[in-house]
């Protein structure tokens, strides 16, 4: 009989976490184990790309409750008392006032899912896969029965705020805890030093091959510019840092450097970014391309691969344009290090503009020397999940 292995996650939308899991999803042999994805919101351009024969549940037991866990509490709380509802009110306050005094949201989760039934197929192995995660921790611990349960982190705790209360009491019923870089493992452990054993490195699977595939089929560049282009590529939000890469922008071109810099990726930040372009008068050199679910071709026929985030985990763009042995500049966020110090050309600097400016003109001239070329971070982990079963 296949063993079967539930994986959670937020949703199916273009992203570095999706990737992962798809990635990871792919180097799991189904002819022994029935895999389920559960999915908070079914929804996500990456849908289309799980294979048929994985079973996704849309778990919709958050959805009634989102503006309780999303709005501040004097809007919930004011519409309790209008609507008459005085007991919910009551209850509301003490966890409210609870919160305050722990920073422990633990027992808001558990009163408001307590009428949730538990998830209907027993599990040989059950995945808290986006985490850290509220909503996608306290599932897998509370509703979910499982021979064995696993927590996967792919943020810098430190960055993130994280209620650390609650996973805390979560993670004890975790059997494993994977992190997707040495230096987040050890971030998390300094939080949590009574999870020490518990915790692994699980690099994020990334396989060379199935890339340059894809970017013989994926779009590319079609404005004809003649200078050099610098690619970007990721979820556009603050802590990605595109707005550093825009104000970089602007002092390579007073230098007189004749370049482009083209963004891959679509999100809130995205109006910010571009009149932050329009401010600097300088839109004509930024270019967004929008959310692409195979950006391959842009990172095959870019000069320079630039990673400005201001934090990360594992950077999964990052990863994936070393493929192409392409010049690549990165701040200095978690796993950065990791993943370039072996090439010969790359570079990683400080999260100052004058950072990034002296980076791209390093690489612009060739001045960056790492001692080798080789790189160890494309192994498959994928034993280590399956060993848990």
């Amino acid at each position: 009989m296949k063993k079967k292995i539930l994986f959670l996650l937020s949703s199916m939308n273009v992203g570095g976490i999706e990737k992962s899991f798809l990635s990871l999803l792919n180097s799991i042999p189904t002819s022994d184990y029935e895999i389920h994805l559960g999915l908070l919101s079914y929804k996500g351009s990456f849908l289309e790309e799980v294979p048929e024969n994985i079973k996704i549940h849309h778990i919709d037991c958050y959805s009634k409750y989102r503006r309780i866990l999303n709005d501040s509490p004097y809007v919930y709380l004011k519409e309790m008392i209008k609507r008459g509802k005085y007991i919910d009110f009551f209850i509301h306050i003490i966890l409210y006032f609870y919160f305050k005094i722990t920073s422990n949201r633990y027992f808001l989760y558990r009163y408001l899912l307590r009428k949730e039934p538990i998830f209907f197929v027993d599990f040989d192995l059950a995945i808290a896969y986006a985490g850290p995660s509220q909503s996608i921790d306290y599932y897998i611990c509370k509703k979910v029965k499982s021979k064995k349960k696993c927590a996967w982190i792919h943020f810098d705790i430190l960055q993130f705020g994280i209620d650390k209360g609650m996973t805390r009491k979560l993670y004890r019923s975790y059997n494993k805890i994977f992190i997707v870089s040495n230096t987040a493992k050890q971030h998390f452990d300094q939080v949590f030093p009574e999870f020490m054993s518990k915790t692994e490195v699980f690099y994020n699977i990334v396989s060379p091959e199935l890339v340059k595939r894809q970017a013989e089929l994926a779009p590319t560049y079609n404005d004809d510019f003649k200078g050099i282009r610098i690619l970007t590529v990721g979820r556009l939000s603050k802590e990605k840092g595109q707005d550093y890469g825009i104000r970089a922008l602007k002092n390579l071109l007073l230098a007189g450097n004749n370049v482009k810099w083209y963004f891959v990726g679509d999100g809130s930040f995205r109006l910010e970014c571009e009149s932050l372009a329009k401010e600097l008068c300088i839109e004509d050199k930024v270019v967004f391309l929008g959310a692409q679910k195979n950006p391959y071709g842009y990172m095959k026929d870019c000069d320079i691969y630039v990673q400005p985030s201001r934090h990360e985990g594992f950077c999964m763009t990052l990863a994936e344009a070393k493929v192409f042995n392409k010049p690549i500049v990165s701040t200095d966020f978690v796993g950065a290090r990791e993943q370039l110090n072996k090439r010969t050309n790359a570079i990683v600097v400080g999260f100052e503009i004058e950072d990034l400016v002296y980076g791209i003109e390093s690489v612009f001239n060739q001045k960056t020397v790492n001692m080798e070329m080789s790189d160890n971070l494309y192994n498959n982990d994928v034993d280590k999940l399956l060993a848990l079963l």
